[in-house]
Parts: structure tokens; sequence; C-alpha cells
């Protein structure tokens, strides 16, 4: 197997891998991102476009073939997420959250929503623990169903 490079001036870049049996398989990397694919049976012959991808489709295929590739995805995963929702909320300076932890605001046990992450500033706190302090203007990342964000809402801003 043979590898070759060829820059198309206004194109892209072309890539061939010409095979022992004398086929090919040609990659065409566009400036502009997307890569067509083309086969050709024998060097003399003529290809045949295959199929086109995007960018993040062709490094799926690559992580295919480097055997890389892992999405396990649960058979029922329709039901499992039918009614969950994320939603980004902040805590409003007034909110009786804003100085509690999650814990003793029992977010979780009063809504039914779930934390998932604080973005705080500049930074994002990821799977904050039941001791993480709410504070004013956090932005809480939250998963719920419609009812559990509502009842959120009317926890946030319970006034101190």
């Amino acid at each position: 197997m043979k590898v070759s490079e060829t820059q198309l001036p206004g194109v892209g870049t072309r890539y061939r891998i010409a095979f022992p049996d004398r086929s090919s398989f040609t990659i065409l990397l566009h400036n502009n991102g997307t890569r067509d694919t083309y086969w050709s049976g024998d060097a003399d012959g003529d290809s045949d476009r295959l199929f086109s991808v995007s960018e993040s489709q062709s490094r799926k295929i690559a992580e295919i073939f480097d055997g890389t590739y892992f999405e396990p995805v649960p058979d029922d995963v329709d039901t499992v997420f039918e009614e969950a929702r994320i939603r980004w909320v902040t805590v409003p300076s007034s909110s009786s959250l804003a100085g509690q932890t999650i814990r003793a605001a029992g977010v979780r046990s009063k809504t039914g929503a779930s934390i998932i992450a604080v973005q705080r500033g500049t930074k994002t706190l990821s799977n904050p623990t039941p001791d993480t302090v709410l504070r004013a203007d956090d932005v809480l990342v939250v998963v719920g169903s419609e009812e559990n964000h509502s009842a959120l809402e009317e926890l946030l801003n319970e006034a101190t």
C-alpha cells in the first residue's frame, strides 16, 4: 500500500492510497472542510465518487478504523431521557439558596432536580458535591423534568 499527497491549489489536498492490486482509494480534503471519497478498481480507470463527509464525521470514521470508537447506547435510551431536560439557571442575589450548600438547600429532595455542574464566573465545577456552597450569580446546570424545573425556579426565587 502506498499513500501519496497532492496539493490542489484552490481546492485542497488529495490523498491517494494505492493498493497492490492496482485499485485506489482517494480522499479529497476541500479547503472548506468537506471530504469527498473516491474508489478506482484499477490504476487506468476513472474513480467513482463514494460519499462526502464533514470533519466530525470523518473523525468518527477514523476512530472506527483506529479501533478507538466507542459509544454505548442502551436499547431503551429514548424512554430513559424522555422526561429529562437540561437547563441553565442563575441563582438570584436575593435567593435564600445563596450561601447554602446544595445539601442544606435540599435542591434534589425538594424539587427532584439534580445539579450536574455549577458555572462560577469563568470556572465550571463539574459534578458538584452536596457540600458545594451555592453563591449569588452562580449558573446551575440542572437536569430534571419540566415539573422539577418549575419547582426549582420557585425554590430559587424564595427571598431571604
